[in-house]
């Protein structure tokens, strides 16, 4: 098993071991002093002298063959038939064992002959069109695979990276021989026409298997494969030349495979319609897609087909097809195309950071090629003291070591998942916590329990329960993809869970020791607050009795509030009612009670404070304003009970008082999530007070 960030470094590894690759064979190519040129019909040679002579044949010492222009053709394709193409071959063959063999020589329009010499070939004499061909296939394939790696595999997933395979095979091979200076081996000349003609034809069939599987998948899976299959008899019908032409062979399949691939964008709007994301997806795919085959197709295809000059270079042509994977790259930063993670783009900043210590250790090692004791000495020691602490640094933060001990992971655990709970108690923590071990590229919360921690998808994904079923906690490629997870992580998280069991029996425990003292605080109010208040009763005045019950009432609901038990709606109005209609009587004041409540309860505290507003709403009522009436009005709503206390004893010439018994309603409705409104209307001064409740 390998880690997310090792799969993508094998493959960009693998990726350059292929340009390394397709560059020695460039390399091995012969050439010679003489450079060549066509001029109209004619091929014009340049001696070493820079004398320019007109070339009639060529010849060793057994055989001459005319000096036709068409031995410098980019492309052996666009000749009238295979015959052609197969003549085209022997000719360079012979040319080139003839160069290798030191018996070439060349006879101009006078009969002259000249000798033809070989020589190597140097990276500085490669041509700008073969590095700009063979950067623009790797630059390609690289995009196809930071998309392929990370992505969950599916057949427009793979249909897009076989396109960038593809893509490289097609511009290298063509690369090494349409930048040849004349002289290539018949045989390569035709393997590498064949591989041009392979990776062709795959980007045709794999680039219309992904039109017709994405955003939303082919009719059938049979479907798809007929691209491959149309791809296999092609290859078989243009390898074996089962036809005369390359065109009725191989572009006449190339352009038909990609117009059927086509198709698929129309049957993708038909079944993307009224889905938006899709519609954006698929418009930008079509639109990257008809950017960078147009011109190819315009520029090469088509004239071949029509035996037309081309209008441009090959070479030219085949980098507009890296507009396809630019466009494709900018849809995954804008609109998230292939359903990317926001994590994918911390991928290329840890393989483009890797890329720039790499490329400095070579540039340095150009660099540093220096004489002389002392100037050496001084590079030694700059490099020794300044240049490689800094590397090792960098390259620690990119690749780092991970395997934690106990006191490492749990430094980290435990503050994330006691913060959690502190700012959000409903949440259990154990995410935070696995967050700060593992720094995943991806965690989320999903649906369906789990009984166990698992590792699944080869190490990439880790699932861990979770205490609030039935959901389950996904993890995806542990600190930030550099590994994959590990028998260790499973015990990790496992401590994680047995921490957060932990913390929870800590909390329980000390929530019961806070109950159990306030257990004791109440019987200790009751047993003597109580006796007390019951002997004062008995023993006051009558018109102090009143003032005595309040007193009562308000230890009985504060001894309710301290036992934290809830109250039915039902049972919470019926004690309001009948203390609003004793007090009411007490001040010969008529009491409208109206009730339209829902089944619910009210936690101890809601009914507290619930009851401590009304009544202080009552008290006012009865004390300022001598109203002959007092409204109270109970309506149960979905989640809340709406509560109005009016009366009619308003005095339009009475300036306002203090208001601080309605601010200490305010807040009391503010502590238990509520909402307090005063004011008048019609003629009646009224209180709203809305609490919330449990269904």
């Amino acid at each position: 098993m390998f880690s997310l960030k090792t799969r993508i470094a094998m493959g960009f590894l693998l990726v350059v071991a292929y340009g390394l690759m397709t560059i020695i064979v460039a390399l091995s190519l012969p050439v010679s002093e003489i450079h060549f040129r066509t001029d109209k019909d004619t091929i014009v040679a340049t001696l070493e002298d820079g004398r320019e002579i007109s070339v009639t044949q060529f010849s060793n010492d057994r055989q001459r063959i005319p000096a036709d222009p068409i031995l410098l053709l980019e492309e052996p394709d666009v000749l009238p038939g295979y015959a052609a193409m197969n003549d085209f071959f022997r000719a360079h063959q012979f040319l080139e064992s003839a160069l290798t063999s030191g018996s070439l020589s060349l006879q101009d329009e006078n009969g002259n002959a000249v000798a033809i010499s070989s020589s190597s070939r140097s990276l500085v004499s490669l041509p700008g069109l073969f590095w700009l061909q063979l950067i623009c296939g790797l630059s390609g394939m690289v995009i196809c695979l930071l998309v392929w790696v990370p992505a969950r595999s599916d057949i427009a997933i793979n249909s897009f990276a076989l396109t960038g395979l593809s893509y490289v095979l097609f511009s290298s091979a063509a690369a090494i021989y349409s930048t040849r200076e004349l002289f290539m081996p018949g045989q390569l000349f035709a393997l590498l026409s064949g591989i041009n003609h392979f990776g062709a034809l795959l980007f045709s069939a794999s680039l219309g298997a992904f039109l017709w599987n994405y955003p939303r998948q082919a009719p059938s899976i049979w479907f798809s494969g007929m691209f491959y299959l149309l791809f296999a008899v092609a290859i078989v019908v243009d390898q074996a030349q089962l036809v005369t032409t390359p065109a009725a062979g191989f572009h006449s399949w190339v352009m038909g495979i990609f117009l059927l691939g086509l198709g698929g964008a129309f049957w993708q709007a038909w079944k993307t319609r009224g889905h938006r994301q899709d519609r954006i997806a698929l418009r930008w795919t079509v639109l990257s897609i008809v950017l960078g085959t147009v011109f190819f197709a315009g520029g090469m295809i088509v004239p071949a087909m029509l035996t037309m000059p081309t209008p441009a270079s090959q070479g030219l042509l085949f980098t507009t097809f890296l507009l396809m994977y630019l466009g494709m790259a900018m849809g995954v930063v804008r609109h998230r195309l292939f359903n990317l993670e926001p994590w994918w783009f911390s991928l290329w900043s840890w393989l483009l950071g890797g890329l720039v210590i790499m490329l400095t250790d070579l540039l340095l090692a150009t660099l540093l090629t220096l004489s002389g004791p002392a100037t050496l000495a001084l590079s030694v020691a700059l490099i020794g003291w300044l240049y490689f602490p800094v590397r090792q640094y960098l390259w620690g933060k990119l690749i780092r070591n991970q395997r934690q001990g106990l006191d490492s992971w749990l430094s980290q655990a435990l503050p994330a998942m006691l913060q959690e709970q502190q700012n959000a108690p409903e949440q259990s923590g154990i995410a935070a916590a696995l967050q700060a071990v593992f720094s995943p590229l991806s965690l989320k919360r999903a649906e369906g329990p789990v009984a166990n921690v698992s590792i699944e998808d080869n190490g990439n994904r880790l699932l861990v329960p979770d205490s609030k079923e039935p959901h389950h906690f996904e993890l995806l490629h542990p600190h930030d993809g550099q590994r994959v997870f590990s028998r260790h992580d499973v015990e990790t998280s496992k401590l994680v869970l047995a921490l957060h069991t932990l913390v929870n029996q800590t909390r329980t425990a000390r929530e019961e020791g806070a109950s159990e003292e306030r257990n004791r605080i109440r019987r200790d109010m009751h047993d003597d607050l109580g006796a007390k208040l019951l002997h004062l009763l008995h023993k006051s005045p009558a018109d102090s009795k009143p003032l005595v019950r309040e007193a009562i009432a308000d230890l009985r609901d504060l001894l309710k509030a301290m036992e934290g038990h809830a109250l039915s709606l039902d049972a919470a109005a019926s004690q309001w009612r009948e203390e609003t209609s004793r007090r009411c009587r007490d001040h010969d004041v008529t009491l409208q009670w109206n009730e339209n409540i829902i089944p619910a309860t009210l936690h101890a505290m809601q009914f507290s404070e619930t009851t401590r507003i009304i009544r202080e709403a009552v008290s006012n009522a009865l004390k300022h304003s001598e109203t002959p009436l007092l409204s109270v009005t109970l309506h149960g709503d979905t989640d809340k009970l709406n509560i109005i206390i009016a009366n009619s004893g308003l005095d339009p010439s009475a300036t306002p008082g203090p208001q601080r018994g309605l601010n200490i309603m305010q807040f009391r409705a503010s502590k238990i999530g509520g909402g307090f409104e005063f004011g008048i209307a019609d003629q009646h001064w009224q209180v709203l007070l809305s609490v919330p409740v449990n269904r």
